[in-house]
């Protein structure tokens, strides 16, 4: 009799093994969706973390983050542990539970329906009793559904936080970009600037080339004037100190000056064109004449331009320069007796201690010339400009000053005893401390004398009030400290509109 075969089981799968080999391993571990989860987080913390150290919002971006870092862990922990607890749970006891809680439903709903229709309250204990029978499916099934919306929202949140990660990173690009061009703006800026300056330094270095060889050639021209003086033999037979020269050297010294025009010279310590134009040839031709004791009444300097000169302590007797511009000159304790200065422009100019004894200045402006201890001694001042000039202690004696504009001039410690001020403008000058009154006649013969400063007795014998004394005073005080000629003579024009007529 044949024995059964006995029944074998299948053999059932031997159980999954991860690999040992860490390459593999290494592979599984990058690729775990935790993992990638986590790198692309990094990643778009990283981006963040540059915008935030970029824009300077490190405080704002960083409480975003926090916030969504904390939707993230606690959507993950209590999503991800309590959707799978309760899902393993449900998958265990699901089919059970809902069999029990289908299986109480007909009769809850039964029985709720006669305590609601029948209002028979006999009902409720057993429909509390099928409620809890009824709550653990329930608790099940909610804490599902609760876990369910936190995995969600944790998803959300991460899949917002990648999805934004593409709109940071093109923004960061394009604020890298800004930043790049930015930065090369800069560069060309500073370029720029360089190349300005550099420009500038190349004008300033060709002006200051042409300035040189501009004062080359004309300190050769002045050299060669020098020799034709020193080699002059001089007027023969002359008796006379000064050494006359020749017609021709004169002749040679009127066209040399005439050509040695006034330019832009260098100034040696910022080794830059200066912005004061002069001629220093002409000056120094004319320290040569004086210093060589040259006869200068017969050479005719009037083409000359001795604007900033500097002449002091020099001694050229009946110089002729006429109509020249000589303003803002050092001429202190120079010798110009018998100069001939007609419509001479010496504004601003340093005359103190000058000696102009019988010199020519008709219609020579003196605006703000300080002439203090001047020598005026036969002096022709008529039509002359010395508005708010200085003639402290200066000698005036036989000083013709007819017609001369002497609004606001200082008279102090002057001799005008002698003076002729015959139509002369006398409007707010100083004459309360000159040494010699002139006499009330000579005084009265000038223009706008009302209107004159004077000591408290001699304007009463002119007829001055007090009051209009010390009204002219104020005024003078102010013509004084005014900041310009311009506004001087606004002050003087004030003045004479509210005394236009002498006092009766």
């Amino acid at each position: 009799m044949n024995q059964p075969l006995p029944v074998t089981s299948p053999s059932s799968p031997p159980p999954f093994r991860p690999s040992r080999n860490p390459i593999v391993r290494l592979v599984l571990w990058f690729t775990e969706p935790s993992m990638i989860k986590g790198m692309a987080v990094g990643v778009v913390l990283a981006l963040l973390g540059g915008v935030a150290l970029k824009l300077d919002a490190a405080w704002y971006i960083a409480s975003g983050l926090m916030l969504v870092l904390a939707a993230l862990i606690f959507g993950a922990v209590v999503g991800h542990y309590l959707f799978e607890a309760r899902r393993k749970r449900l998958q265990r006891h699901g089919l059970q539970m809902l069999r029990q809680a289908g299986s109480e439903l007909p009769g809850l709903g039964d029985e709720l329906a006669v305590v609601v229709l029948q209002r028979d309250m006999s009902h409720l204990p057993g429909i509390w009793e099928r409620l809890r029978r009824l709550r653990p499916a329930v608790e099940e099934v909610a804490g599902l559904g609760l876990a369910a919306f936190f995995r969600m929202a944790a998803l959300s949140a991460l899949f917002a936080v990648l999805g934004s990660a593409i709109s940071f990173a093109v923004f960061l690009t394009s604020f890298m970009q800004v930043e790049r061009m930015t930065e090369q703006n800069e560069l060309i800026r500073v370029q720029t600037d360089l190349t300005i300056k550099q420009l500038e330094f190349e004008e300033k270095r060709q002006a200051v080339e042409i300035a040189l060889s501009i004062a080359d050639r004309r300190q050769t021209t002045a050299r060669e004037v020098f020799a034709a003086i020193a080699g002059d033999p001089g007027k023969p037979g002359s008796d006379d100190d000064r050494k006359k020269l020749t017609q021709g050297t004169r002749l040679l010294i009127t066209a040399t000056v005439s050509q040695l025009q006034p330019y832009k010279g260098v100034d040696p310590v910022s080794n830059s064109v200066t912005e004061q134009i002069k001629s220093p040839e002409q000056e120094q031709v004319l320290r040569y004449l004086s210093a060589t004791n040259v006869d200068v009444s017969e050479i005719d300097l009037s083409r000359a331009f001795l604007d900033h000169v500097d002449l002091h302590s020099t001694e050229l007797p009946q110089v002729q320069l006429p109509g020249v511009s000589i303003r803002q000159a050092a001429l202190y304790d120079a010798k110009f007796p018998g100069a001939n200065l007609a419509l001479a422009d010496l504004s601003i100019s340093q005359l103190a201690r000058t000696d102009l004894s019988g010199a020519n200045l008709t219609d020579a402006k003196l605006v703000d010339a300080v002439l203090v201890d001047a020598v005026l001694t036969d002096a022709n001042l008529v039509r002359a400009d010395l508005t708010r000039a200085s003639l402290r202690k200066a000698v005036l004696k036989q000083a013709q000053l007819g017609s001369a504009n002497l609004g606001g001039v200082d008279f102090a410690q002057c001799d005008l005893a002698s003076a002729d001020l015959t139509d002369a403008d006398l409007a707010l000058a100083d004459l309360s401390a000159v040494d010699r009154t002139p006499l009330v006649p000579k005084v009265r013969a000038a223009a706008w004398w009302w209107l004159g400063v004077y000591s408290d007795d001699y304007a009463a014998k002119l007829g001055v009030s007090p009051a209009q004394n010390a009204k002219n005073r104020e005024a003078m005080t102010r013509l004084r400290a005014a900041a310009g000629i311009d506004a001087a003579r606004a002050i003087l024009a004030e003045a004479k509109a509210a005394a236009p007529n002498a006092p009766g």
